[in-house]
């Protein structure tokens, strides 16, 4: 029941909030609406993951537990996207960092493709993969902070950048440590638990960052008028 309550409960946030991002983005003027197409690319490839668990095509047992592949597949493709989407408020054009974007997004899918490896390996090989992950995680806080940041203080960005970048930092922090206790690691909280806080987390990183996201492009473009 809880299950199905969750799957629910995701599956119609994110069609909620596509709908609205759609809406937001109809205002938004020609040059900002890309903040409207990476916003609403994220919650519906979400909303394609979750569907897929839903169906019971998102998960497997393997090494004696039930890993959740469709996270997996969800974070590898809107997590990319949300680092694009943090950059547009770095440069005015993404062909200014186009290196720096693709190394960013590049250890960004080394963390999670890592993290699966984890998810899929008995212990202790699965702290081992965690711990190579969290390195790659270091890493892309390393490049959002430092040269990323750079720019968007170069691009007179570093509002909008900074409110962005804190709260993806402050909810991606999150997600290592919820794999770590629950049933990829050392299963201190039941799954219920696990998969209501990855509820949670997903919602906000999704949905919120992609609200704040599009305030930020339009109060951006008042600005410039």
């Amino acid at each position: 029941m809880w299950r199905t309550t969750f799957l629910h409960d995701r599956l119609d946030r994110n069609a909620a909030g596509g709908v609205l991002f759609w809406l937001i983005s109809r205002r938004l003027p020609q040059v900002e609406k890309r903040h409207g197409v990476a916003a609403m690319t994220i919650v519906f490839v979400a909303f394609a993951n979750y569907f897929a668990m839903a169906l019971g095509q998102g998960d497997i047992f393997f090494n004696g537990r039930t890993v959740y592949f469709a996270r997996y597949t969800d974070w590898v493709i809107t997590t990319p996207i949300l680092l694009a989407s943090l950059a547009m408020f770095a440069g005015n054009t993404l062909s200014r960092i186009a290196t720096l974007l693709a190394a960013l997004i590049a250890a960004d899918v080394y963390m999670i493709v890592t993290g699966l490896v984890g998810n899929l390996s008995s212990a202790p090989y699965n702290y081992y993969w965690w711990i190579i992950s969290m390195v790659a995680f270091l890493v892309v806080l390393g490049l959002i902070w430092g040269p990323l940041r750079q720019r968007a203080s170069e691009d007179g960005q570093m509002a909008p950048f900074s409110k962005l970048a804190s709260m993806l930092t402050a909810l991606w922090v999150c997600y290592p440590i919820v794999w770590l206790v629950g049933s990829s690691g050392a299963e201190l909280i039941s799954v219920t638990v696990e998969s209501w806080l990855y509820l949670v987390l997903d919602v906000t990183a999704k949905v919120g960052f992609g609200f704040v996201a599009l305030s930020a492009a339009r109060q951006g473009q008042s600005r410039a008028h």
